[in-house]
């Protein structure tokens, strides 16, 4: 079984900002460099891609786990990752939305012990999966934004 995280104001801001720098990244980086930029195997497109399908799946498992009764949780398969002509914009502005899902459905502190149980983590919260995908979130972030500084 999973550390279970917690989910708080503090995790609710960190999904906020997430989206928001991947925002400001893709609204201020001309396409071809974040087409160009690697992270690893990944160009920073298909980094930010990879933030909005796991988004999107992490705010699926949220509501799942908040209106079912205890859902049961696949492990997302690992991929080769995202399209590298993704629009960035529309891959951003999906990261926004899913993020926006989550906290609106974790307002009530209830919602956020409803519990689903995870192929590898076995029983978990809908605020643990939200916590995850802030840090998730977070870890992907804190390696874009120095290499796409505002103004930069």
């Amino acid at each position: 079984m999973t550390q279970l995280l917690t989910y708080d104001d503090d995790k609710a801001m960190a999904l906020a900002d997430g989206a928001a720098t991947v925002n400001r990244i893709v609204r201020s980086t001309p396409l071809e460099r974040l087409r160009e930029k690697r992270f690893g195997e990944w160009t920073a497109v298909q980094v930010i891609g990879h933030l909005a399908d796991t988004a999107d799946v992490f705010a699926e498992r949220v509501r799942r786990a908040i209106e079912e009764d205890t859902p049961r949780l696949e492990a997302i398969a690992v991929g080769s990752g995202a399209d590298p002509d993704a629009d960035p914009r529309a891959l951003a502005r999906r990261i926004l939305a899913a993020h926006q899902r989550i906290t609106v459905l974790l307002q009530d502190r209830a919602a956020r012990e409803r519990p689903a149980v995870h192929s590898e983590w076995g029983r978990v919260t809908a605020g643990h999966i939200a916590a995850y995908q802030a840090d998730h979130t977070a870890e992907h972030v804190a390696e874009l934004a120095p290499a796409f500084p505002p103004g930069g």
